[in-house]
């Protein structure tokens, strides 16, 4: 009943508000709300590792995955995401980072965390939306506060990737009993890993097994 009063209340929605693309604001076949235009989806910068190598990695991780790369419409929808409270596009986003799960072991995600000040700024934290949103697609398990961020810095897109490395060291902490778990860490962007390497290691230090990277963009180097 529940489902059928979703869908009419949808369509309703789509005769007065018509779906549009969060892109560039085309309108949309009726009933493709949260989705792209197939202009912008043509568009989306996918990463094929073999011709752009994948950056070198944390010892801490065991491995990383992105499917986009951090440039063309998905970097406008980060920007947004991320800085604009464009929360609505978490969905969106979640499932187009959903299918770089494929292989990996069944694993806790857990995101990164935000420090408290930062996150009462905000008022949200990215990583944790995606997170949610791709435990409900995969049916994993999410851990929202398994890591907590005991150290603030400058904001990470305003540093050189020097400085990144030099932020995070001893910046996280693990606060749940994970020992034992294999964890797939959930981020927006991988530009240098220096904190999937640094939430890694407290992963590490607290009995988990293994770690995975998983963004939904990487950011190349000399980009």
């Amino acid at each position: 009943m529940f489902n059928t009063l979703g869908n009419l209340w949808q369509q309703g929605m789509d005769v007065v508000l018509p779906p549009s693309c969060p892109v560039c604001d085309a309108y949309l076949p009726r009933g493709s709300g949260g989705a792209l235009c197939a202009a912008c989806y043509g568009q989306l910068p996918w990463w094929n590792s073999t011709q752009l190598l994948p950056p070198p990695l944390p010892r801490s991780l065991a491995s990383f995955r992105a499917p986009l790369l951090y440039e063309g419409p998905l970097r406008e929808m980060i920007l947004a995401f991320k800085f604009a409270d464009a929360t609505h596009l978490a969905p969106l986003l979640a499932r187009l980072l959903y299918p770089a799960l494929a292989g990996l072991p069944p694993a806790v995600l857990v995101p990164v965390p935000m420090h408290r000040a930062a996150l009462r700024a905000r008022t949200y934290n990215q990583a944790a939306l995606l997170a949610q949103q791709l435990a409900k697609l995969s049916g994993l398990p999410c851990e929202v506060l398994a890591l907590s961020r005991i150290r603030i810095g400058e904001a990470q897109h305003n540093l050189t990737r020097a400085g990144r490395l030099r932020l995070t060291k001893q910046s996280f902490a693990c606060t749940s009993a994970l020992q034992g778990k294999t964890v797939v860490l959930i981020d927006d962007i991988f530009t240098t890993g220096a904190t999937l390497g640094a939430c890694a290691g407290a992963l590490k230090a607290a009995g988990v097994v293994a770690v995975h990277g998983l963004t939904l963009a990487y950011t190349p180097p000399g980009t």
